[in-house]
């Protein structure tokens, strides 16, 4: 439940041709770690600028987190929790912005939202 509120699936038609693209969980995972190229895979070639751009961003605000995390925590049983939340919410969010990236870019390609 909690998996579908954050990684929700999403479907786009082409009406012209009746193609469809489904990007569901696995996208979500595969967008994580190539960021940038899953966008690019995608032909979306300025959203790929902008998603670079925007992963440096999460990766400079994970590394100043895990920064903070081992300053406050040391490493105790809080801070390794803490760091390992802060990794996999730094590759959760990169993810996020690179499948919510491509579905800017098909909808503005055109392409409808089905359901």
């Amino acid at each position: 439940m909690i998996v579908d509120a954050l990684f929700p699936t999403y479907r786009f038609d082409k009406v012209d041709t009746d193609d469809f693209v489904v990007i569901d969980q696995w996208s979500y995972a595969l967008a994580a770690f190539s960021g940038p190229l899953f966008v690019l895979s995608k032909r979306l070639y300025f959203l790929a600028l902008i998603d670079l751009l925007a992963m440096i961003a999460i990766v400079g605000g994970t590394i100043f987190g895990l920064t903070v995390i081992v300053q406050l925590f040391g490493s105790s049983l809080e801070g390794m929790l803490l760091l390992l939340v802060t990794v996999v919410g730094g590759f959760s969010l990169n993810g996020i912005v690179a499948v919510r990236l491509v579905c800017h870019g098909y909808l503005q390609r055109g392409w409808r939202l089905g359901y």
